[in-house]
């Protein structure tokens, strides 16, 4: 779901599914929710370089995510938290790099 370019939330069941998820599964689902977000506002900033974004909003944001470990409860198996903090942290990366880019002198 995270690295999904065509993810649309609640396209076939409208939210029902996450009336029948435990606590723990609504959280990681709200949090990928979150976390694709981020990814297309990234995207859109690496896409568009030349124009003004409010791109130190979306850093501050993706700094938060960065250091703030996922809650254990969210993830059943043990590498799932490993894959979510090195998707984080290469959002920010990319997000990083597109605003050093943008800086330079053309």
């Amino acid at each position: 779901m995270l690295r999904s370019h065509q993810f649309i939330p609640c396209s076939k069941c409208g939210g029902y599914a996450t009336r029948r998820l435990s606590a723990a599964q609504v959280a990681y689902y709200r949090a990928a929710h979150q976390m694709h977000n981020l990814a297309g506002q990234v995207r859109w900033a690496r896409n568009h370089p030349g124009l003004e974004a409010d791109t130190a909003s979306l850093l501050a944001e993706l700094r938060q995510w960065d250091s703030t470990p996922p809650a254990d409860e969210r993830f059943t198996e043990g590498s799932e938290d490993v894959e979510w903090q090195r998707f984080v942290a290469r959002l920010l990366r990319q997000l990083e790099t597109a605003i050093a880019g943008s800086r330079q002198p053309t």
